[in-house]
């Protein structure tokens, strides 16, 4: 049977092809890491109101919520400038749809839009205390639920929980007055009113575990919604609406006028013995704090540690490793509770009041540290750029970027998006959407600079980092979290526990990684035009291998390609732009690695590489050794990408 014929093309380029690990878990060498803020594209002046969360993008949809505008106070709202939800073409600035809620009277909106990508919804909550449902696509009004409205009506987060294993579908809300869940369609699933009156406001949703013997899906779950009120009541209920519990922060914490305007969170445990917990930030007449609490045997909180911050804090941000960001009216800091012997407690970020929405942004920047983006409410507000990363004992940052929007003003939200694509807006009604040219989704230019859509692709997004559903991926992160620290201990037990807990989540995540790899791979080479020049006849119908070096590492004159034969050895140099060796008339081979040791070997170079999972992972070959400069080998066979 004959052979494959092919040309194989070796390149040490410098992109990294296994993306660097942006976990907090990891040292990352910050000294040529860079964060580059992409350029801004275009620019609309909404004059319609306060814009006070973080802008939704979502493939190639970007959503804003206003506050809305009237020229009268306490009148009318101008024509067309009423709050509600403006949705944009994000790369060509064209406006899809537009829905006005003109029953709210506030002038700001607060409690920020979700998307539920399974249903394809933009749902959201309004001053007015009414609860709303869009068709994102269409902009169609789906639904509508009115909720009791006492001064500031739904000013929270909802919280959805859908597309999870042997657990209804449902959209968790706190109101004005308690909490509710409701189906996918705006049916009413469970309701509970906050005990004695009390009243929330910014009392977003959030997941929290109260139980060290939690199960997923289980009517008894450890893993529960909860909220906050004005009165410092900390509220529980289970996933399908059931025990909905009650307690007084006052009393737990030993404070007066405490209020809750934040989602908990989890918070993951701080060494190996360790258990899961709530995560809360409360706010007191002279500051806040940062407390975790658990519940003891007889089920009442207890406070495991807590930490002081300034006056209004912001929202919180999770990121891996149990590193929780917060900001106040003085600065942003990183504070460290897992495994908190080696952490200390809490780093300085940047300086100077934050106390809207910082924003975790995950895209495909991946060259250590993690992309955060702080907004600075102030004046002449502004958002800036940082890289977080785990040093050898502590949280470290670096500040890549300020963006100072064309037209100044207050600004509480974040910036929505990814990495690479961004939109943002303040209280001036003013948004600016950044991203770079060369993303495949956008837009091709013209000769004169316009945009031209007719190629533009879609993309998708999920909530999720993983793509997988939010409790499936929150038992990922869980086990890793747990499996990490049973690794950490000394108990052969404990290893045995964690080492199947990191096999569980690999098995739950291969889908997953096989779809970045073969992503960034694709992303980060095109089609290479196979430059044959110089090649004898002889090698028409045999195998060819060429190492191509960058000219740092390139032995001979540069731009020298040097010919060597399987059987002839060396048989022509030609001077031209690529400074490489090919080695042809090879034969015989069904596997791109057998040529290449093949071709190494007759070449003289030394060649390593590594088995892994997903395949052969290249290292060095001849001088060119894989990291050195964040640069790596890419191959190509017959001009196509692999």
């Amino acid at each position: 049977m004959p052979s494959t014929k092919f040309v194989i093309f070796l390149l040490f380029f410098g992109l990294l092809v296994v993306p660097a690990s942006t976990s907090l878990g990891h040292t990352v060498d910050p000294e040529n890491v860079t964060w580059e803020l992409p350029p801004l594209q275009w620019t609309k002046d909404l004059e319609s109101g306060y814009v006070s969360t973080t802008p939704v993008v979502i493939g190639e949809m970007l959503f804003v919520k206003v506050g809305g505008r009237s020229d009268s106070p306490g009148g009318p709202w101008d024509d067309g400038k009423g709050p509600g939800i403006y949705a944009f073409n994000i790369y060509t600035g064209e406006q899809i749809w537009r829905y006005e809620h003109n029953q709210s009277r506030s002038g700001f909106e607060i409690s920020p839009p979700i998307h539920i990508w399974q249903k394809d919804l933009l749902i959201n909550g309004w001053t007015s205390g009414n609860i709303t449902a869009h068709n994102a696509s269409s902009g169609e009004l789906l639904w509508m639920y009115e909720t009791e409205r006492v001064s500031w009506g739904i000013t929270g987060k909802p919280m959805p929980i859908i597309g999870e294993p042997n657990v209804q579908d449902s959209i968790h809300f706190s109101t004005e007055t308690g909490v509710l869940g409701l189906s996918p369609n705006g049916t009413l699933l469970f309701q509970h009113t906050f005990p004695d009156n009390a009243t929330g406001y910014r009392n977003g949703v959030g997941l929290v575990i109260l139980s060290e013997n939690f199960s997923f899906y289980s009517g008894t779950s450890g893993i529960l919604l909860a909220t906050g009120d004005e009165s410092g009541g900390f509220h529980t209920w289970e996933i399908d609406g059931d025990n909905f519990s009650s307690w007084d922060l006052n009393v737990v914490l030993n404070g007066s006028e405490l209020k809750l305007r934040t989602p908990p969170f989890i918070m993951f445990p701080s060494h190996q013995n360790d258990t899961f917990g709530a995560g809360i930030i409360v706010q007191g007449s002279e500051g806040g704090e940062l407390v975790n609490l658990q519940l003891d045997n007889e089920s009442s909180l207890i406070v495991k540690n807590r930490v002081s911050l300034g006056i209004a804090p912001s929202i919180p941000v999770n990121l891996p490793n149990g590193v929780v960001v917060t900001g106040d009216l003085d600065s942003v800091k990183a504070h460290c509770f897992y495994n908190l012997t080696d952490c200390d407690n809490a780093t300085v970020i940047d300086s100077g009041p934050v106390s809207g929405e910082p924003v975790l942004l995950v895209g495909n920047y991946n060259l250590g540290g993690i992309p955060l983006a702080v907004p600075h409410n102030t004046v002449d507000g502004y958002w800036a750029g940082h890289l977080v990363w785990w040093g050898e004992n502590r949280i470290e940052s670096s500040l890549e970027w300020d963006w100072h929007p064309q037209k100044e003003g207050w600004l509480t939200a974040g910036v929505g998006g990814t990495s690479e694509v961004m939109a943002a807006a303040n209280d001036a009604s003013w948004l600016e959407v950044r991203y770079f040219d060369d993303n495949p989704n956008a837009p091709s230019k013209d000769a004169d600079g316009q945009q031209n859509s007719e190629n533009q692709g879609v993309e998708s997004t999920h909530p999720t980092v993983t793509g997988l559903p939010l409790l499936t991926e929150l038992l990922v992160v869980m086990t890793l979290v747990l499996s990490t620290a049973g690794l950490a201990g000394g108990n052969m037990a404990a290893k045995r526990a964690g080492s199947l807990g990191i096999l569980l989540v690999l098995l739950l995540l291969l889908p997953t990684l096989n779809l970045a790899w073969v992503t960034t791979v694709s992303d980060e080479g095109g089609d290479l035009d196979t430059s044959r020049e110089g090649f004898p006849e002889a090698w028409n119908d045999s195998q060819v291998v060429c190492f191509e070096y960058p000219d740092d590492l390139w032995w001979e004159e540069v731009g020298m390609t040097i010919f060597l034969d399987a059987d002839e050895g060396e048989i022509a140099r030609l001077q031209g732009n690529n400074s490489r060796t090919c080695v042809g008339g090879l034969d015989g081979h069904q596997t791109i690695q057998s040529a290449t040791v093949e071709a190494a070997q007759l070449a003289g170079l030394e060649y390593t590489w590594d088995s892994q999972p997903l395949g052969i992972f290249v290292e060095d070959i001849g001088l060119a050794q894989g990291g050195d400069g964040d640069r790596w080998w890419l191959y190509w066979v017959d001009g196509k990408h692999g």
